[in-house]
C-alpha cells in the first residue's frame, strides 16, 4: 500500500512538471507548436533531443501512472 501511495504521488508530481515543461516548449521556446507536433522552424541544426522526446514519454506515461493507482487503491479498498 506504501509503494502505490508513493507511486500515485510521484506520478502526480512527475504529470504536473512534465505538463509545465510542455507549457514552456510550445510558449517560451518554441521547439513544440501548439498542436504537439514538433517546430520545424527553429534554428538550422537545431535537434529536439532525447530530452524533448523524454517529455513526451512523461505526458503521457505519469497521467496512466497516477490513474492505475488510483483505480488499484479504489479496488483495495472495496476488499477490505
Amino acid at each position: 500500500m506504501h509503494l502505490m501511495k508513493w507511486l500515485s504521488g510521484f506520478g502526480g508530481a512527475v504529470w504536473i512538471g512534465s505538463w509545465y515543461l510542455m507549457y514552456l516548449e510550445i510558449t517560451r521556446w518554441h521547439h513544440v507548436k501548439p498542436s504537439l507536433a514538433f517546430n520545424s522552424d527553429i534554428a538550422y541544426g537545431a535537434h529536439p533531443g532525447q530530452a524533448l522526446i523524454l517529455l513526451y514519454i512523461a505526458c503521457v506515461a505519469a497521467p496512466l501512472l497516477v490513474l492505475t493507482t488510483l483505480v488499484q487503491r479504489m479496488i483495495h479498498k472495496r476488499r477490505h
